[in-house]
């Protein structure tokens, strides 16, 4: 999908991708110095991270159903590119839902949740290189049709 010739999943991906691990840092910063701003701060690019991210995936899903059943090799990419990134904003959707119900008293976050996330982060940008492979390699998206390599 594209609005005014640009593609529309490839400008929202941008806002997960930095809200995410900016809460990531933000919680990191809350653990070393018990302050609760860094913990609220951290929320709210956690849930601002969320709704970008189901936004950027309902976009991207129905760019996914565009691709030609015929270019398998794109097709199986954008699978894998949209089950990683599907399960790394339903996983942080959780966390935003515990965030919220403890919303304005937010606890400070644990060793194991830092940890955690970091694993999230790490899940996000392997998620995003697939996706990229889709554009670079692919040309998904894209006004071209003659494959790069």
């Amino acid at each position: 999908m594209k609005i005014f010739g640009h593609p529309i999943h490839s400008m929202l991906i941008h806002f997960p991708t930095a809200l995410l691990p900016m809460d990531l840092i933000l919680s990191f910063l809350a653990y070393k110095n018990g302050t609760t701003s860094f913990t609220l701060a951290a929320f709210y690019c956690l849930a601002a991270g969320v709704l970008s991210g189901y936004l950027a995936m309902l976009i991207g899903l129905l760019d996914l159903i565009r691709i030609p059943k015929t270019n398998k090799p794109a097709l199986g990419n954008g699978l894998i590119h949209g089950f990683l990134n599907f399960t790394v904003i339903l996983v942080y959707r959780v966390l935003a839902w515990k965030g919220y119900k403890a919303y304005p008293n937010l606890e400070s976050p644990t060793r194991t949740l830092i940890i955690f996330k970091a694993i999230l982060i790490g899940a996000l940008l392997a998620g995003n290189y697939s996706g990229g492979t889709l554009v670079y390699k692919y040309l998904i998206g894209t006004h071209q049709t003659d494959k790069h390599d």
